[in-house]
């Protein structure tokens, strides 16, 4: 134990934490350089495409005589919940900033985590080799943030390796060992049995539920029996090994020590990432993990194609595995059919379980857009209220906070010691609309938002009810606040009129809120034959012709959805979610 360092890499998303992960596994010799993937440790091919990571990843890297468990976290807000954990089972952290953006919004809020765990936190200015990098001034304001000396902050190029050496060199010194570490967490390791937290875990078709975990006291071994303490389930442990960063089987995992546990158990609801395995013989006395994160967003999710329910149903339990804080029911839709009620951490937390649905398991699906969840009894309505943290240039500073009081923003503080901190209350609702966009295009892209949920209050809201020719469509409808009530059905309706493709009757869009219409769009009918072509029927000889144009008739209609009596594809349905 007293020669494991467990640490973690936080920043604000695009600082950099793979690549910096890349140089660190290449120095210690855990990958060979130049025959690797580059962020070799986001291997989900949406996190590699969108450049951001979307997935905690350990991997255990042997430097001398040290073992070093790396956790790279993501950097996004929709994702600090892997922050939250990852801190859990690690005794350190580099905290990362980037060099030519300097701190950021989520660079605080991961660092606040760090704090209030009394983590060991090692600043790091990364991206020095570039030519707008203001290394001075970024560990000026690290300075100034932590309260430390400029000295304790290393400067490094995660691209081209430039102090990396030393830094990895520093972890040994500067990071408390795991026994150290543990001795200030239990006043007697020893009168502990087996003690290890899981903080995460995925689903193998053959193996059953493969956890990861960080072992606080005695030790996984294969054939030893454990129990889950918070689900009561007991199993016989099937394989343990580390993270190289594929997994590696191993004799055992001992205190201190980051792994994975095989637990051949095919029910993946039995495994709840949080719990903490312990000797079936033992107390049962769960470890103090982290609270489970409750979504705020919602949408509705239907397959396009029948006969798929069962299949996303599937989809999703395996999801649920991996993403502690996915939660889903089922629902039944007049227009769509069956379907589930999902809920989200954030608009990029919905879009990439969507892209997650389609692409993994090969499934056709529509995502109503997502809203917040209200509360509302005897005719009281409250609305989710957050904390927003934006950090921007003193110059935006006036164009950024008007555009948050558009937004129903309520003025808390604002600190202007480099960078101008505002703390401002928002309604969730107005945080999950377009708000992100506006505020990086008022800013030109400087400024940076972290959020979290405070608390419900009391507003005056009622519900807006999309209508297709006079049937109410509950797919499209949402509580909206009074004050915004008509400019939301104007938008709606005329999204709506966009979107869908006129049919060979007309159809009416309108919006009613408090028993009015207060909003109203129509789109005209047509009649379209496919078998005329520029004006002249296709005569009755050409029947391959007349085949090939019905033909892609009907693969254009597998891709529309019946609500009502209207037919709308399934891109209005991803476009209005954009919205």
């Amino acid at each position: 134990m007293d020669n494991i360092r467990n640490f973690a890499i936080i920043a604000h998303v695009d600082h950099g934490k793979s690549t910096l992960a890349d140089r660190l596994l290449e120095l210690t010799g855990t990958v060979e350089v130049g025959k690797h993937d580059e962020q070799m440790l986001d291997r989900n091919p949406i996190s590699r495409e969108r450049g951001i990571t979307i997935k905690l990843a350990p991997v255990r890297m042997e430097y001398k005589d040290y073992i070093l468990n790396l956790i790279d976290t993501p950097g996004h807000v929709d994702f600090s919940y892997e922050v939250d954990r990852t801190l859990a089972c690690v005794e350190g952290v580099i905290l990362l900033v980037d060099a030519t953006q300097g701190i950021q919004a989520q660079t605080i809020a991961n660092a606040y985590k760090a704090v209030e765990k009394n983590l060991v936190i090692i600043p790091v200015v990364n991206k020095i080799d570039m030519a707008n990098a203001q290394v001075e001034e970024t560990k000026k304001q690290i300075v100034d943030f932590l309260g430390i000396k400029k000295e304790e902050i290393f400067s490094v190029s995660a691209k081209t390796g430039e102090g990396v050496q030393e830094l990895l060199e520093s972890l040994i010194e500067r990071l408390p060992s795991t026994e150290k570490a543990q001795k200030n967490i239990f006043s007697d390791v020893s009168a502990f049995s087996i003690k290890a937290l899981i903080f995460d875990s995925y689903y193998d078709t053959h193996r059953g539920v493969i956890a990861f975990a960080r072992v606080f006291s005695g030790e996984l071994k294969k054939g030893v029996k454990v129990r889950l303490a918070n689900s009561g389930k007991e199993f016989e442990v099937m394989e343990v090994g580390y993270f190289v960063p594929d997994l590696i089987p191993a004799e055992k995992l001992a205190e201190g020590e980051i792994g994975y546990v095989v637990t051949n158990l095919k029910d993946i609801h039995q495994v709840a990432v949080g719990d903490t395995l312990v000797d079936v013989k033992g107390s049962g006395q769960a470890l103090a993990g982290y609270k489970k994160v409750k979504p705020m967003v919602f949408a509705s999710v239907f397959p396009t194609i029948t006969g798929e329910y069962l299949n996303l149903k599937k989809a999703l339990e395996k999801l649920y595995l991996n993403d502690s804080a996915l939660q889903f029911s089922g629902i039944y839709s007049k227009a769509l059919g069956a379907g589930f009620r999902v809920g989200f951490l954030g608009l990029l937390h919905a879009d990439v379980v969507r892209e997650r649905l389609e692409r993994e398991f090969n499934l056709s699906l529509v995502l109503t857009p997502p809203q917040v969840e209200y509360k509302g009894e005897l005719g009281q309505i409250e609305e989710p209220i957050v904390k927003i943290m934006v950090i921007t240039p003193n110059n935006y500073s006036g164009v950024v906070m008007q555009l948050i009081q558009n937004y129903r923003g309520k003025f808390v503080t604002m600190d202007n010691k480099n960078k101008i901190l505002l703390i401002y209350e928002m309604p969730m609702s107005e945080l999950m609309s377009d708000f992100f966009d506006r505020l990086k295009s008022v800013s030109s892209g400087f400024a940076s938002l972290d959020w979290e949920f405070l608390r419900y209050q009391k507003v005056k809201a009622d519900k807006l009810e999309i209508l297709l020719n006079n049937d109410p469509i509950e797919e499209f409808s949402e509580i909206v606040v009074e004050e915004k009530s008509m400019e939301k059905a104007q938008a709606v309706t005329k999204k709506l009129r966009e979107l869908i493709p006129r049919q060979q009757y007309e159809v009416r869009v309108q919006a009613k809120y408090k028993g009015r219409i207060i909003a109203s769009e129509r789109i005209s009918p047509f009649r379209k034959d496919v078998l005329i072509k520029s004006g002249k029927v296709i005569g009755a000889g050409d029947v391959g012709r007349k085949r090939k144009l019905l033909e892609k008739q009907k693969e254009g209609k597998k891709k529309m959805k019946m609500v009502g009596k209207v037919e709308i594809p399934k891109e209005a349905f991803f476009k209005l979610f954009k919205r």
